[in-house]
C-alpha cells in the first residue's frame, strides 16, 4: 500500500462509493488523514492492511450507505430565503416588472446585516442537509452597511463551510453606491486571501442593463489585479440582450468580451437567453456558466441552453439562485426540464448532472482540489444512507441519487476534514435556533411590506 496513515484520521467503509461521474466502487474504504483523503481501498485490499495504522482512527461503518462528494452550489442568493411565501406585492408580468415593482424595491433595498446573518445561518443548515459542502454567494444589497459581507464571510467560516462572498454592484441607485459596493468586495476579498481559510471575496457586477461599460471594465481589472472571482448575472431573460442591442447595438456576451470580461476567473451566471455566437464566446474565452433550472422557472425567463453547452464543451455548474435550497430538487429539475423542452430524453443523463453538481461546480469556484474523491484531494463528502425503494446498482446509481434522491436520506457531511453533520445532527450550527430566527425575521420583514 501506498504510504502509512498516521494521525487524525477517519475511516469510512462504504456500501459505495461515488468517486467522481465516471468511477464506482462497491464495498471501498476511504481514509482521510487532516483534510485531505489519504487512500482509497477496495474491500480485499482493505482486510489485508486493517490492523495496520501507526494510530488509532476514527471507524465508521457506512457499508449501508453511499459516499460521495459534496454538492458545489456555484450561485446562491442566502437572503433569498426570505421572499419565500411572502405577500405579493407589485404587479409582476414579466422580468421587467419581477425586478422594477417587486425584488428591487421590497426584497434588495431593505436587506441590511441583521437579516444577511440570520439568514446565512439558516440556508447554511438547509445546504448541509442536502448534501451542499461550498457555495458561491452574491448578496444583492445596495444600502446594507459596510461591514456586512466581512461578517457574513466569518459566519461561513464558523459553520465549517466552504464559500464565495460578494456584493452585488450596480449604477440603479447612483455610480457612487455602486462604487462603495466595488470597495466592499475588494476588501473583503482581500481580508479572506490573507487568511487562507475556507471562505474566499469575489467581485460582482450586476448586469449590462444597471451598469456601464467603465463600471464592468475597472471591476474585472480590480478583480485580475487581486486574483479574484469576477462574476455576474448574464441574460437571465429576454429583457436583457433586447434592451442592450436596442441601446448599444450589441448583445451582452459581445459586450463583456469587447471590454476584456471573459476569462477562465469569470463566472457567468443564469445564461438563459444566449445566442450560439455568445456560447461560443463564453466557452473560447474560459469563462465559466452556472445553471438555475428551478428558479429560472418562477421567474419565466425560459429555459437554458445546457444541452448545447454540455455538446460544445462547456462545462455548466448548478446553482439554487437562493430560490430551492434542496440540492436533490436542484438537480432533479436539471434533469427533468432540458428533456421536456427538447422532447428528447436522451438529453441531461443522471451521471452528467451529478458532473454538473460536483466535478463542474468545484471547477467555476476555483476549487480545483475539490468535486472527486480520489487520493490528495480536500475530505468533502456526503454520506447518504441507502434507503432507495428499489435496488441500488453500479449501473442506476445516478439515476438513484439525481433523479429518486431524498436529502432526508443524508445522514453525514464532512468538510475539510471535519465533520459538520454527524448521524443527521449539524455539528456547527443550532438548526432549531436558526429556523426559529429566520421565521421571526420573515415576519418582521414581511410586515414591512405590507406597511410600504
Amino acid at each position: 500500500m501506498k504510504g502509512e496513515i498516521m494521525g487524525n484520521v477517519k475511516v469510512i467503509k462504504t456500501g459505495w462509493l461515488i468517486c467522481s461521474s465516471t468511477k464506482v466502487m462497491k464495498h471501498a474504504v476511504l481514509v482521510t488523514e487532516g483534510n485531505r483523503i489519504k487512500q482509497i481501498f477496495t474491500e480485499k485490499e482493505w482486510k489485508k492492511y486493517e490492523g495496520r495504522e501507526d494510530k488509532r482512527p476514527e471507524i465508521l461503518d457506512k457499508s449501508d450507505s453511499i459516499v460521495f462528494p459534496g454538492f458545489i452550489n456555484a450561485h446562491m442568493h442566502q437572503y433569498g430565503i426570505l421572499s419565500h411565501g411572502i405577500p405579493q406585492v407589485g404587479k409582476v408580468t414579466d422580468f421587467r416588472t419581477f425586478l422594477t415593482d417587486y425584488w428591487w424595491p421590497y426584497i434588495e433595498d431593505r436587506i441590511r446585516k441583521e437579516e444577511v446573518l440570520i439568514t446565512a445561518e439558516a440556508t447554511m443548515a438547509e445546504m448541509i442537509c442536502s448534501g451542499v459542502t461550498a457555495f458561491c454567494d452574491i448578496l444583492e444589497a445596495p444600502y446594507t452597511e459596510k461591514d456586512t459581507l466581512l461578517a457574513q464571510g466569518e459566519l461561513i467560516e464558523k459553520a465549517g463551510m466552504r464559500g464565495v462572498v460578494s456584493l452585488e454592484c450596480s449604477e440603479r441607485i447612483s455610480r457612487k453606491n455602486a462604487e462603495e459596493c466595488h470597495r466592499q468586495n475588494l476588501d473583503t476579498a482581500e481580508y479572506f486571501l490573507k487568511k487562507q481559510g475556507l471562505v474566499k471575496g469575489a467581485v460582482c457586477t450586476h448586469t449590462t442593463f444597471t451598469c456601464s461599460e467603465e463600471l464592468i471594465r475597472k471591476a474585472v481589472q480590480d478583480a485580475r489585479k487581486g486574483g479574484h472571482i469576477f462574476q455576474f448575472h448574464l441574460s437571465e431573460s429576454a429583457y436583457e440582450p433586447q434592451w442592450l442591442k436596442k441601446n448599444r447595438g450589441k448583445l451582452p456576451v459581445c459586450l463583456y468580451k469587447e471590454i476584456e470580461a471573459l476569462g477562465p476567473s469569470t463566472i457567468a451566471t443564469q445564461c438563459v437567453k444566449v445566442t450560439e455566437n455568445e456560447l461560443v464566446l463564453l466557452k473560447e474565452n474560459k469563462a465559466k456558466v452556472v445553471h438555475m433550472p428551478v428558479s429560472n422557472c418562477e421567474v419565466g425567463g425560459g429555459i437554458a441552453p445546457v444541452p448545447r453547452m454540455l455538446e460544445i464543451s462547456m462545462e455548466p455548474a448548478l446553482g439554487t439562485d437562493g430560490y430551492i435550497n434542496d440540492f436533490f430538487l436542484v438537480m432533479k429539475e436539471a434533469f427533468l426540464i432540458h428533456k421536456a423542452a427538447l422532447e428528447s430524453a436522451e438529453v441531461m443523463p443522471a451521471r452528467q448532472v451529478f458532473r454538473m453538481a460536483t466535478e463542474f461546480g468545484a471547477r467555476t469556484m476555483g476549487l480545483f482540489d475539490c468535486g472527486v474523491l480520489e487520493p490528495g484531494k480536500k475530505a468533502d463528502l456526503v454520506v447518504y444512507k441507502e434507503n432507495q425503494p428499489t435496488p441500488v446498482t453500479e449501473e442506476n446509481i445516478y439515476d438513484q441519487l439525481v433523479v429518486f434522491g431524498n436529502s432526508a436520506n443524508v445522514t453525514d457531511v464532512l468538510i475539510d476534514g471535519a465533520w459538520v453533520m454527524k448521524d443527521r445532527k449539524l455539528q456547527t450550527i443550532d438548526r432549531e435556533r436558526a429556523a426559529k430566527r429566520v421565521r421571526q425575521c420573515a415576519r418582521k420583514f414581511w410586515k414591512g411590506v405590507r406597511d410600504k
